[in-house]
């Protein structure tokens, strides 16, 4: 739990200097605020998810679902890389 925590801490600048790069000057602002809005979305939404799956799972799984948001992430962001 602890190397995710830092993990998903660390991500978020990342991802708004990712959006700052690449956004046309006058959207960036928005871009930002839309990125940090999906994300504080899907904190709550793991946080709810995990917290109902808990009675269900054992908690030594229970984290790994955690690991498809990263997975799909990277996906994505390496079919970006391709297209551009």
């Amino acid at each position: 739990m602890l190397v995710w925590g830092m993990a998903v801490v660390a991500d978020s600048p990342q991802f708004s200097t990712l959006i700052a790069q690449t956004a046309d000057k006058e959207y960036i602002g928005t871009g930002l605020t839309v990125v940090n809005c999906i994300g504080f979305t899907i904190t709550i939404a793991s946080i709810q998810l995990l917290t109902y799956l808990s009675v269900f799972l054992n908690p030594q799984y229970l984290f790994m679902i955690l690991a498809l948001g990263p997975a799909f992430g990277l996906i994505h962001l390496l079919k970006t890389k391709k297209q551009h």
